[in-house]
């Protein structure tokens, strides 16, 4: 029997054991990418970056590619205020707001001014900074739900003036002046271009944005270990005991504010460059909901996490318009959910085989119901799904069937969730999984719209219920 060793942390000496806990392959995935320094998992992922033009020339690929780090750029900001410093700020789209709409000012012909690129950008890095401080000074005194109501009042008043502020009486003139152009917004932006090179193709603009998002990858990474971003994780834990220790908070908080601002300021900037254009619904409550599910499904305060976050929010809807590629992920995904969730390996095994008779029996059941009450099966080009669709009965009318059937699937997640016994709940997941599959073949896959919205929902309320803390984020460790 071992004894605790009087004068050692038994917890810290342990740290080990609990870091290699993994084996196998997921094991050395781990133990690699703690080994990796910063810089190496940059080169890695740049070099991968600049692959995929060469891959494919696909426009729509690319722009998805691009769309991608653009997000995660403008996650990296949200990332320092929510994520390190605690900060919920819910007007966080609106710097991204400025950020593009100073870069209209600077580059098109609405105000006649065509500065380079490279000092427009540093403009509006500086500009979207002080509104940053300009936020964060009377918000100093604002905890929890109070500021995040201040916040988002400052983002709708945004929106609204970029909206209205297109017919301003102003003093000395006889007319209006248009200042943001209204719901028309400003048209005819300058592209990028960076002492003479051009950007004039989506591949040029995803090579770019790839860029930035390195640079400020790397950036944010010094910046969070050094002493304002550990200042910041210790105001994030317990601000007034962070105070008490001499920590500057008031400091701290309005340095956070204004370092995301300026990265949500560049962020829309470059948005704005590579759309050629900019309108106030640029930067509604859709794309805070967005960018905030990017940095909540990868994990608060993990560089990592904003990265995986944002490749899962924007391809996954966008690949879901691609009916047959979508069923392909979907199977591919509820098998690896099994696998990974059910413990022993065993007991997947057998839910699966299970699911497979249980079908066999319910399909041959409903045939020799009503033969004439099921359509024709007709394939749709994908293996697995129109396996999936030989195999369950697809009723004539799957529409009005598949609307009771989603409704008794929510009934039925729910007392699977509240089944304790392991027995009981690996036999009534059977019917559950069963009737997930019904679903999506009769009513989601029918209508790739809602369903993308359904399946970004359940994901995160999944996550949040066995991952409260995010896909790569870390547990706190709290100490009675």
């Amino acid at each position: 029997m071992s004894q605790d060793k009087i004068g050692v942390d038994q917890w810290v000496e342990q740290y080990d054991q609990r870091v290699n806990r993994a084996s196998g392959l997921r094991g050395f995935v781990e133990q690699t990418s703690r080994r990796l320094p910063v810089w190496g998992w940059l080169i890695v992922m740049v070099v991968f970056g600049f692959l995929l033009p060469l891959v494919t020339d696909n426009g729509f690929v690319i722009r998805i590619a691009g769309n991608i780090a653009l997000m995660a750029t403008l996650g990296l900001g949200l990332n320092v205020v929510v994520g390190y410093a605690g900060l919920l700020d819910l007007g966080f789209v609106a710097f991204y707001g400025i950020g593009a709409y100073v870069y209209a000012y600077l580059s098109s012909d609405f105000t006649g001014v065509h500065l380079p690129t490279w000092a427009t950008l540093v403009i509006v890095v500086v500009v979207s900074g002080l509104f940053g401080l300009l936020l964060g000074s009377p918000s100093l005194r604002l905890l929890g739900d109070y500021l995040a109501i201040v916040t988002l009042g400052f983002g709708q008043i945004f929106t609204q003036l970029a909206t209205s502020l297109n017919r301003v009486d102003l003093p000395g003139r006889d007319k209006p002046v248009d200042l943001t152009g209204g719901p028309n917004g400003i048209l005819n932006l300058d592209p990028l271009n960076f002492f003479g090179l051009k950007a004039t193709s989506v591949v040029h603009y995803y090579l770019i944005f790839l860029v930035v998002l390195a640079v400020m990858v790397l950036v944010i990474y010094h910046l969070y270990k050094s002493r304002i971003g550990r200042a910041w994780r210790a105001m994030r834990e317990d601000e007034l005991a962070a105070e008490a220790m001499g920590m500057p908070t008031r400091q701290l908080k309005l340095q956070a504010f204004a370092v995301g601002a300026a990265i949500a300021g560049l962020s829309g900037a470059l948005f704005a460059a590579w759309q050629g254009s900019v309108f106030p619904g640029n930067f509604d409550t859709t794309l805070l909901i967005t960018v905030y599910a990017i940095i909540v499904l990868g994990g608060l305060g993990s560089l990592p996490g904003v990265l995986l976050g944002a490749l899962i929010m924007i391809a996954v809807p966008d690949i879901l318009r691609n009916a047959p590629l979508a069923g392909t992920l979907f199977y591919i995904g509820v098998v690896v959910t099994v696998f990974a969730v059910i413990k022993p390996r065993w007991h997947a095994i057998v839910l699966v085989v299970a699911i497979a008779i249980f079908g066999f029996i319910v399909r041959a059941a409903a045939v020799a119901t009503d033969p004439t009450a099921f359509a024709a099966f007709q394939p749709a080009g994908a293996f697995i799904s129109d396996t999936v669709r030989s195999w369950l009965p697809i009723p004539t009318n799957a529409v009005l069937i598949g609307n009771y059937a989603f409704t008794i699937l929510i009934v039925a997640v729910l007392v699977v969730s509240r089944i304790k016994p392991p027995l009981w709940r690996l036999v009534a997941l059977v019917p559950t999984i069963y009737l997930l599959l019904f679903v999506w073949e009769t009513r989601l896959a029918a209508e790739p719209s809602i369903t993308r919205l359904l399946l970004v929902g359940v994901l995160l309320i999944v996550l949040m219920i066995y991952r409260p803390n995010g896909l790569v984020g870390q547990r706190r460790v709290e100490i009675a």
